[in-house]
This record gives C-alpha cells, sequence and structure tokens, in this order.
C-alpha cells in the first residue's frame, strides 16, 4: 500500500517500471487519490463550506446570490479548493450542519445568513468564517460588505441632481442590515439637500413586494415624482404597477434601483441602478478566509466593496426646484 501511495503522489524513492505500472492500473479503475485521506496527513480537508439561507424559491433563482456563488466556485477552483453547499433552514432549529459537526470542511463562507442563533453557535467553534453580506451585525467574523449607505445616498443625489425633490424609498423588511443601510444613506442625503423626509413615502417589507409598495405611492393625492428602490427586483416589480396605473415610465414616474441584477438591462425601459459587484464579493471572501486558514492573519479582516452607479433609461429630468 506505501509503494501505491508514492506512486500516485510523485514520490522518487520506487522505480519508473514501477510507477507506470501503478498509473496504469489506477487509470483503468478510474482511481482518483481520496482527498479525505490526504487531508488527515496535512491536517486539512480542502474543503469550504457555502452556507446560504434557504429563502422563498430556489438559490439558482435568486438573482443575486447566484452570482455571489459563482464567484466562490471561481476561486475556490483557482485555489484548488472543494466547495460544500449547505442550504439553512428559514427557521432555524439548531441542526448545526453535518460538515461542522464532523469538520469535513478547512473553513465557512456564509452569505446573506440571518438567524443569531446559527451565529451564536459558530462563535463557539474554532474554524474560520468569513460572512458576505450578513443580515444582521456581527463583530467578531471576517466580513465583506457592500458600501450599501454611500451606494443608497448616491442613488438619491443623483435623483436630486435630475430635479426630483417627492423621491419615495421602498425595500424589503429594515431588519436586514443591508436595507437599513440603504435607508440610511436615502435618508442622509435628503437631509443634505434640506429635503423634507415625508412618511408616506416610505414603504417596506418584503423582498418582491414593490408592485404593492409602487401601487400605493402612485395612490396618494400628492405623489412622488421619482422612487428609489433599495433592490431591483422591487424597482422592476413597481414597473408593472405603474403600467397598471396608466402611466409611464420615467415620463410620470422616474425609478431607481440597486444591486444591478441582469433584469435591470433588459426591463423596459432599461433600470437605472447602483451596481454592486456580486461576484468579486464571492471572491474576496474566499480569498480572505483562505488567508485564514493558511494563518496568514489572526485579526478579523472587514472589505467594503464599492458600488456604482449605472445610468440608464428610467430617470428623467424634473423642473421643481
Amino acid at each position: 500500500m506505501a509503494t501505491v501511495s508514492k506512486a500516485i503522489n510523485g514520490k522518487r524513492d520506487i522505480s519508473e517500471k514501477t510507477r507506470r505500472r501503478i498509473l496504469k492500473i489506477a487509470e483503468e479503475h478510474n482511481f482518483v487519490p481520496n482527498s479525505f485521506g490526504r487531508g488527515l496527513k496535512k491536517q486539512r480537508t480542502e474543503n469550504v463550506g457555502v452556507i446560504f439561507c434557504r429563502e422563498s424559491k430556489p438559490l439558482s433563482l435568486n438573482p443575486f446570490y447566484s452570482r455571489v456563488l459563482e464567484g466562490i466556485e471561481a476561486e475556490l477552483a483557482i485555489n484548488n479548493y472543494n466547495l460544500v453547499l449547505h442550504l439553512l433552514p428559514e427557521v432555524y432549529r439548531c441542526e448545526y450542519p453535518k460538515m461542522l459537526k464532523e469538520r469535513t470542511v478547512d473553513g465557512v463562507v456564509l452569505v446573506g445568513v440571518l438567524q443569531e442563533k446559527f451565529i451564536n453557535q459558530l462563535r463557539n467553534q474554532e474554524i474560520p468564517v468569513v460572512l458576505v453580506d450578513p443580515k444582521i451585525t456581527v463583530d467578531e467574523f471576517s466580513q465583506v460588505l457592500i458600501d450599501n449607505e454611500h451606494g443608497a445616498f448616491q442613488a438619491a443625489q443623483y435623483l436630486i441632481n435630475k430635479g426630483h425633490r417627492k423621491i419615495a424609498f421602498i425595500s424589503g423588511d429594515l431588519d436586514r442590515l443591508s436595507f437599513r443601510q440603504r435607508f440610511e444613506g436615502y435618508k442622509k442625503a435628503l437631509r443634505h439637500y434640506r429635503i423634507p423626509i415625508v412618511d408616506e413615502f416610505i414603504r417596506t417589507g418584503g423582498l418582491e413586494q414593490g408592485y404593492d409598495h409602487v401601487k400605493a405611492l402612485l395612490a396618494l393625492r400628492g405623489r412622488p415624482t421619482a422612487i428609489f428602490a433599495a433592490n431591483d427586483i422591487n424597482a422592476i416589480y413597481g414597473y408593472k404597477a405603474v403600467k397598471d396605473s396608466k402611466l409611464r415610465l420615467p415620463d410620470d414616474i422616474s425609478i431607481i434601483g440597486f444591486d444591478d441584477i441582469e433584469l435591470a438591462k433588459i426591463a423596459s425601459p432599461p433600470l437605472t441602478t447602483i451596481r454592486v459587484y456580486k461576484e468579486e464579493m464571492g471572491s474576496i471572501a474566499v480569498r480572505n478566509l483562505l488567508k485564514i486558514v493558511n494563518k496568514e492573519t489572526v485579526n478579523p479582516i472587514t472589505t467594503l466593496i464599492p458600488v456604482r452607479m449605472i445610468e440608464r433609461e428610467s430617470v428623467t429630468t424634473r423642473d421643481e426646484k
């Protein structure tokens, strides 16, 4: 058995004839070296766990997190690591993932995880962890964050510079950190330009309730002239509400989004939005995790990913000054 191991792992203390014979037999039987066995010797598994929160629709249909996963997969492949995926239930009942119980991964990337119970369990484990776009505030782990507040400030400022003064805000639940930060950026921009924050113009709750939010705003007597949607999905659902209200985009109402998902480009009209570099978030998370795994750093690493304004055709100029 030792001779087989030496042949497969390229050791020099066996004859070339023996090595070739062993490799030929291994190829005929489709033998693949056991990474777990190698891991025992190196005290590494060469696996990285990736944990997402299971939400209402499959991960493959989530236009944001599926792109983050692409970045994670690509970076792991570059570094010769395997991906072990786990979907955490929306209602967490302390079912600790098997890969963490059995320590079959060298570290974990948590993407968008909301459950504080699960985060608390991880605090008691000695395993490298990096959070991507966490939904709650966490200080002691490495994190990859979006520059949400500045991006939202940019979005509101863009509308203001286009002459809008009646600017509404719609988003998912504000118990999610990203939406809360985007709301703060919106308010900060309005205060900076001394524009009143109108309670009736603020509609929150639900990742995909943009239709209802926009419909309610358009029914107001002094309706807004522009809407900042804190995610593109809500913005695009809002498009239908505008159409159903017999109004036109952007002539009667302007809409700006946040995230720059693929649908934003092909919406009619194409959606002006704030671009989030989703693949880069996944890639950077893996790089930071491997620094911890390889003991290149002992302190938590927080990386703030910048965002970018993408101007398309869903915002028009108004003269409200």
